[in-house]
């Protein structure tokens, strides 16, 4: 198949690993980095004869350009990642000129179905190729990696001895994660991020606040990962299973063989299907 992929493949995009997610199902792709490229409207209306063009995100992408696209290629397939938060009218134009819509966040998806019928649920998931057990010594009792901002500092500003890793992209990721006794993630709206399926991926222990749609992933409270209900309860587990090594190393393994459905591939495959 002949794919035109529209996206972000700058360091740390995970449009990297979905594109070659793509490519490893032995599709044709070429990838249009519409964020690196001066008039990239112009350039796009020129795009024809795609078996699809996959659309992520695409801010900035004039209505004028998607009907241009549907004009010359077969198939317009929309994916979008954010929360319902940002979902704008641009988004809500893009996924209603889409022959098919896919949202990783449920919430998302409810917006969009107003706008296409054609619009589905599909898990972002994790890079199976860089999200790994890494066999390396515990070194911090507590990790949080990613950026802080918004309710996430009110979190961790209340927690003692966190390591917070600012920047751990492909490897460098599940090696940290490898050496953490407890990885946490703080949700933002309420929304899953790929951290939760990175980490578990990586055998890391995961301590996480709950969030909208967890039942569509199959992850479960206590068995393969543990949920906190606010801030006191996070103290007191994590005083809790810094103590239970075994108990954290059973959920942590459980939480892998769960997450071995919800990689990179999956998502390609869930999407072309």
């Amino acid at each position: 198949m002949k794919i035109l992929f529209i996206g972000v493949f700058t360091e740390g995009s995970t449009n990297n690993s979905q594109r070659d997610s793509l490519k490893g199902l032995g599709h044709d792709v070429e990838e249009f980095s519409y964020r690196s490229e001066n008039n990239f409207n112009v350039k796009l209306q020129e795009k024809k004869d795609y078996d699809v063009v996959l659309i992520a995100k695409g801010n900035g992408i004039s209505e004028y350009t998607m009907k241009q696209l549907k004009k010359n290629n077969k198939k317009i397939i929309y994916w979008f990642m954010d929360p319902a938060q940002t979902f704008t009218s641009e988004m809500a134009m893009k996924t209603y000129y889409s022959d098919k819509s896919f949202f990783d966040k449920p919430k998302t998806l409810e917006l969009a179905k107003k706008y296409n019928d054609e619009s589905y649920y599909v898990c972002e998931g994790y890079d199976e190729s860089v999200d790994v057990v890494q066999n390396v010594k515990k070194q911090y009792d507590i990790s949080f990696i990613g950026n802080v901002y918004g309710n996430r500092s009110s979190v961790l500003d209340r927690l003692e001895n966190v390591n917070i890793i600012s920047s751990a992209y492909g490897l460098q990721h599940s090696i940290e994660v490898g050496k953490t006794k407890i990885n946490l993630n703080i949700c933002t709206d309420n929304c899953a991020s790929d951290r939760i399926y990175k980490v578990l991926a990586a055998g890391g222990f995961l301590l996480t606040d709950d969030w909208h749609g967890r039942e569509l992933t199959g992850l479960v409270d206590g068995e393969d990962l543990v949920i906190y209900k606010d801030v006191e309860d996070l103290q007191e587990k994590i005083e809790f299973y810094l103590s239970r090594s075994y108990t954290r190393d059973k959920i942590a393994s459980r939480g892998l063989s769960k997450v071995t459905n919800l990689t990179r591939t999956e998502w390609a495959n869930a999407i072309l299907r």
